[in-house]
């Protein structure tokens, strides 16, 4: 990938907190590209068998699922033993994006693009319970980004150049959002926008109950506001240097999404991946 053209202005208004294991990553290097998940932990003949079977009943259910049709698969775990879970934690593994959902919740991808983890958090930050689906985003990572409707604008501060300006296309462009879901993209990055500008920004738009980092080429960190639809998108390079700040009005940003090809070939390669497991 090309590094973007565009100069840097301004710094991030906020530091995002990668909390939990899910979300820490190394310093970003090449395109991330798909391998096998590796497995290291000897295994039980039945716990395979167990691996396997919830495998199976995934394809099956992707089988009869058209990509993007509201009752998408998903398969709870629950009832899983720790060793035939652990296998299936090996056999899927992690991928590229995750999700922390407030403090109880988070969401990651497998290694498969369009096939998720859900976990529900304990007050230690443990697992208490886990579901696999299959979709772009799990429903539960929208449900937790709604926000408010409007956007409560406080007082002019000093050192301000563009924030107000900025603020007034942000409430016309998500009122619009909510009528006919147009999108709308605003890159901070070419405009010419103050540390008091950023900083006012973040304080007027408040912050929301999800936060998402997606590995690709680099890193891109995505932080829902309080407002409804208005999300931070930003792009850091592999020395962890913000390249890109944009304020995205939409539903979900792409970057966090998996799309139809994405979820087919990880079809393909889950059935791959099960033939692999039952052979041993």
């Amino acid at each position: 990938m090309k590094p973007f053209p565009i100069p840097v202005v301004g710094e991030l208004p906020f530091t995002l907190e990668e909390e939990g294991p899910s979300l820490i990553v190394e310093s970003p290097g090449d395109m991330a590209v798909f391998r096998m998940p590796a497995r290291y932990t000897p295994t039980e003949p039945a716990h395979e068998q167990a691996a396997c079977e919830v495998i199976e009943r995934l394809l099956g259910a992707l089988g009869a699922w058209k990509f993007g049709e509201a009752d998408y698969p998903c398969l709870e775990l629950d009832g899983l033993d720790a060793g035939s879970l652990r296998v299936l934690h090996e056999t899927l593994g992690e991928g590229e994006v995750g999700a922390r959902l407030g403090p109880r919740a988070e969401a990651q991808e497998t290694a498969f693009a369009g096939i998720w983890w859900l976990r529900t958090l304990g007050p230690a930050g443990e697992v208490s319970s886990e579901r696999l689906e299959a979709c772009a985003i799990p429903e539960d990572v929208r449900r937790a980004a709604r926000g408010k409707a409007g956007i409560d604008i406080p007082p002019a501060t000093a050192g301000l150049m563009n924030a107000p300006a900025l603020i007034a296309e942000i409430a016309e462009r998500s009122a619009r959002y909510r009528v006919d879901g147009t999108s709308h993209v605003i890159n901070l990055t070419l405009l010419p926008v103050t540390p008091e500008d950023l900083e006012y920004l973040d304080a007027t738009l408040g912050r929301g109950g999800v936060s998402l980092l997606s590995r690709g080429y680099g890193n891109c960190r995505i932080t829902a506001t309080a407002v409804d639809g208005v999300w931070w998108v930003q792009y850091f390079n592999a020395s962890d240097k913000l390249i890109l700040n944009t304020l995205e009005i939409t539903g979900l940003p792409e970057a966090a999404l998996a799309a139809p090809e994405d979820l087919a070939d990880s079809v393909e390669r889950l059935a791959e991946c099960l033939a692999a497991l039952r052979e041993g």
